[in-house]
C-alpha cells in the first residue's frame, strides 16, 4: 500500500511537472503569434516561418493531457500551419494577418492555456506560492496579455487604416472607438496589476525576481498607452509607423516576465517531482533493503549462523542501552560481515555524533556560566560596586561585556568627578562657615563697642548741660565749668578713641563681607561644575540604558542600574539648582551688607568728626573761661551748642549700633546658607558613598 501511494504520488508529480514544462510551449506560441501580429508582416524569413512552426510542433500532446486539450492543441496546430502555408504563399493581406492572429489569440489558444493545470492538478495543490504560480501562468497573464495587446493592437489598426485614407484625421465615430480600446486596455492593464500584486504576497521567495520584471511590463505597457493617448489628443495623427515598433518593444518585456514566472514554476513543481521521486526511490531501497535483509536472514539461518546472530543482537541491545563503546568482530567476508561493518560503522558515527553533542553541551554550558559570571558582575554593579568588571571571553557575549565594562569605566570617573566637586563645595561652605563666625563675633564686638560709645556720650551729654547750668547760676562756678570742660576734653578723647576703633571694626567688617562675597562666587563655579557633572552624567546613563536595551534581555539589569543613575544625576541637577538659588540669595543679602557698612564707616566717619569739632570747641570753652568770667553767659550759649552737637554724636552711634546689628543678622542668614550648602554637599557624598569606585 505504501509503494503504491507513493508511486501514485510520484505519477501525480511527474505529470504536473509535464503540464508545467507544456506552459512554456504555449508561451513561446503566444508570444511568436503577438509579435506576428504586432509586426503586421506579410512575409516572414525562413528562420521567423521555421521558429513559428516549431511553437506549433511543441504543443503535441501526450496521453496525461484530457481529450479537450488533445482536441484544442490539435486544432491551433491545424491553424498554426494553415497560417504558415499562407505567409509562405504570400496570399494574406494585413487584415486577414490581423484578423487570424486575433482569432488564435483570442479562441482555441486561450482556452488552451487553462486545460493543462487542471488535467496536471496544478490549481488543487496545497500550496499557496505552487497555486499562485499555477493561476499566473496558466490564467491572470495570457488572458490579460491577450486583452492587453487586443486593445493594443486595435488602435494600432485604427491608426494606420486613418492615416492611410483620411490623412491622419479621426471622425467621431473613429475617436469614440478609439477611446473604448484605450479606456479597455487600461481597465485590463489595472487588473493585471491588481492580480499581480495580489499573488506575489503568496511568492516570497520569487517575489524578488519576478516583482521587476513584472513592474517593467506594466509599466511599459502603460507608456504604450499613453503614446495612444498622446495621439489621441492631437487633431492629426502623426508618426503612426512608430505605433508598431512602440506595440512590439511592449511585447518584448511582457514575455520576459511571463518566461521568468512559467521558468519558476517548472522549478517549483519540478522539484516537487523530485521530491517524490526521491520518496518512491527511498521507499523502493527502503524494501529492497528489506528484501535483502530477510534473504540474509534466512541465508543465515539455513548456514546456521545464529552465533554471529546472537553476537549482533547482544551488540545491538548494548547500543541501545547508551554503550557507544561497542563493537563487532568481522570474522568473515559474506553479508554478515558486511552487516558487522555497517554496524561498526554506525556505532563510531553514533561516538562522534556524541562527541559533538557533548562538546556543544560543553559550549553552551561555558556560555551560561559566563553568562551566569556577567550577571553576578552586573549584579554588583548594580549595589554600586564600580570596581568590578566583566570577563571578555570569545564568544559572542565578549562584545557586550566588552562594552558594559567601558561604559562602567567612564560611569566610575564620571562619579569620580562629582565626588571631587562635592568635596570641594563641602570644604569651601566650611570655609564659608568659618568666615561667617569671624563676621559674626565683629558685628557683635561692633554692637557693644557702639553701646558702650553711647553710655559715654551720654555722660558728657550730662556733664556739658551740668556746666551750662552752672555757667548760667554764677560767674564763680568758670573754673568749675573749665575743669569740667576738661573732663570733658578728656570724655571725649577716650569717644573718639572708641570711634576709631569703631571705624577699625566696621571696616574689617567692610572687608571680611567682601570675602564672603568672593568665596559665594567660588562656590557658584563649584555649583556650576557640579550641575554640567550632572548634565554629562544624565547623559552618559541615557547611553548606557540605550546599550542595555540593545543588548536584551541580558542588559535588563544594566539597564536598571543606568536608569538609578539617572535618577541620582536628576536628583544631584536639582540639588544644585537649590544650591544655586541659596547662593544667589546670600551674595544679595551680603552686597545689602556691603552697603550698609559703608554707610556705617560714612556715618563713624562724620561723628568722629563731629566729636573732634566738639573737643575744639571744649578747649575753646576753657581758653575763654580763663580770661573771663564775664563771658560766662557766651561760655553758656556755647555748651548748649556743644549739648546739640553731643547729642548729634549720640544719634550718629545709635545708628552705629543699629548697622552693626543689621550686619550680625545678614551674617547669621549667611551663615544658615552656608550651613543649608554643607548639608547639601553631604547628602551628595552620603548618595555617593554608596558606590565604591576603582583606585
Amino acid at each position: 500500500m505504501l509503494t503504491q501511494g507513493a508511486r501514485q504520488d510520484q505519477q501525480r508529480a511527474v505529470r504536473a511537472a509535464e503540464m508545467t514544462e507544456y506552459y512554456t510551449r504555449l508561451q513561446k506560441m503566444q508570444s511568436e503569434l503577438a509579435a506576428l501580429r504586432a509586426s503586421g508582416a506579410t512575409t516572414l524569413s525562413a528562420s521567423r516561418l521555421e521558429a513559428l512552426e516549431q511553437a506549433a510542433r511543441g504543443l503535441d500532446t501526450d496521453e496525461h493531457f484530457g481529450d479537450e486539450s488533445r482536441t484544442l492543441a490539435e486544432a491551433v496546430q491545424t491553424q498554426v500551419r494553415a497560417l504558415s502555408a499562407a505567409l509562405k504563399s504570400g496570399s494574406l493581406t494585413r487584415n486577414q494577418l490581423s484578423r487570424r492572429t486575433t482569432e488564435l489569440l483570442d479562441g482555441d489558444l486561450a482556452e488552451l492555456f487553462h486545460k493543462p493545470a487542471r488535467d496536471g492538478g496544478l490549481l488543487t495543490t496545497s500550496s499557496y506560492e505552487a497555486h499562485s504560480l499555477a493561476t499566473l501562468t496558466s490564467d491572470v497573464l495570457p488572458g490579460r496579455y491577450a486583452a492587453l495587446q487586443g486593445n493594443a493592437h486595435n488602435l494600432s489598426q485604427l491608426f494606420s487604416r486613418v492615416q492611410a485614407t483620411q490623412g491622419g484625421v479621426l471622425s467621431s465615430a473613429q475617436r469614440e472607438e478609439a477611446e473604448q480600446y484605450l479606456t479597455q486596455g487600461r481597465s485590463a492593464l489595472e487588473e493585471l496589476g491588481h492580480d499581480v500584486e495580489e499573488r506575489l504576497a503568496d511568492l516570497p521567495e520569487a517575489q524578488a525576481e519576478l516583482a521587476p520584471l513584472l513592474e517593467r511590463a506594466l509599466s511599459q505597457t502603460q507608456a504604450l498607452f499613453t503614446t495612444y493617448a498622446q495621439q489621441l489628443e492631437r487633431p492629426r495623427l502623426t508618426d503612426v509607423a512608430s505605433l508598431r515598433g512602440a506595440e512590439e518593444t511592449a511585447l518584448r518585456p511582457q514575455y520576459g516576465a511571463f518566461q521568468a514566472m512559467t521558468e519558476h514554476m517548472a522549478e517549483h513543481f519540478g522539484e516537487s517531482q523530485r521530491a517524490a521521486t526521491r520518496r518512491l526511490n527511498l521507499l523502493l531501497g527502503g524494501l529492497a533493503a528489506l528484501l535483502v535483509l530477510v534473504a540474509l536472514v534466512n541465508r543465515s539461518l539455513r548456514r546456521s549462523i545464529l552465533h554471529p546472530l546472537r553476537q549482533l543482537t547482544s551488540a545491538s541491545e548494548q547500543l541501545a542501552r547508551g554503550n557507544l563503546a561497542v563493537h563487532l568482530p568481522v570474522n568473515s567476508n559474506d553479508e554478515f560481515g558486511t552487516l558487522a561493518t555497517s554496524f561498526n560503522a554506525a556505532a563510531s558515527e553514533l561516538r562522534a555524533n556524541a562527541a559533538r553533542v557533548e562538546q556543544e553541551r560543553h559550549e553552551a554550558q561555558q556560555l551560561q556560566n559566563n553568562i551566569g559570571q556577567f550577571l553576578d558582575v552586573t549584579m554588583d554593579i548594580a549595589e554600586g560596586d564600580l570596581t568590578k568588571r566583566g570577563k571578555v571571553t570569545e564568544d559572542v557575549l565578549g562584545n557586550v561585556v566588552d562594552s558594559i565594562n567601558l561604559m562602567t569605566e567612564e560611569l566610575a570617573a564620571t562619579l569620580r568627578q562629582v565626588q571631587d566637586a562635592s568635596a570641594s563645595v563641602s570644604g569651601g561652605s566650611r570655609q564659608m562657615l568659618g568666615t561667617t563666625e569671624a563676621i559674626q563675633q565683629g558685628a557683635q564686638l561692633t554692637a557693644s563697642e557702639a553701646q558702650r560709645v553711647a553710655e559715654q556720650v551720654r555722660l558728657i551729654t550730662a556733664t556739658i548741660r551740668e556746666m551750662a547750668h552752672n555757667a548760667q547760676t554764677s560767674a564763680q562756678t568758670a573754673r568749675e565749668a573749665l575743669l569740667a570742660s576738661q573732663q570733658g576734653q578728656e570724655a571725649l578723647q577716650e569717644t573718639l578713641g572708641g570711634m576709631q576703633n569703631i571705624r577699625r571694626e566696621v571696616q574689617q567688617v567692610s572687608r571680611r563681607i567682601k570675602t564672603l562675597g568672593d568665596r559665594s562666587l567660588e562656590i557658584q563655579e563649584i555649583v556650576d561644575t557640579i550641575s554640567q557633572i550632572a548634565r554629562r552624567t544624565n547623559l552618559l546613563a541615557l547611553n548606557a540604558s540605550v546599550e542595555a536595551a540593545g543588548a536584551g534581555d541580558v542588559g535588563g539589569r544594566f539597564g536598571a542600574v543606568a536608569d538609578e543613575i539617572r535618577q541620582l544625576a536628576a536628583t544631584s541637577a536639582q540639588a544644585t539648582t537649590r544650591i544655586a538659588g541659596l547662593i544667589r540669595s546670600v551674595q544679595a543679602e551680603v552686597q545689602d551688607v556691603i552697603v550698609g557698612a559703608e554707610e556705617g564707616t560714612r556715618e563713624v566717619e562724620q561723628g568722629y568728626r563731629i566729636a573732634g569739632s566738639a573737643g575744639q570747641r571744649l578747649q575753646d570753652i576753657g581758653q575763654l573761661t580763663e580770661r573771663s568770667a564775664q563771658l560766662a553767659e557766651q561760655i553758656a550759649a556755647s555748651t548748649q551748642a556743644q549739648v546739640s552737637s553731643v547729642e548729634q554724636v549720640n544719634a550718629a552711634v545709635q545708628q552705629i549700633a543699629e548697622v552693626a546689628q543689621r550686619s550680625e543678622s545678614a551674617v547669621e542668614q549667611g551663615r544658615s546658607a552656608a550651613q543649608r550648602l554643607e548639608d547639601l554637599a553631604q547628602q551628595l557624598n552620603a548618595s555617593l558613598a554608596r558606590f565604591r569606585l576603582p583606585g
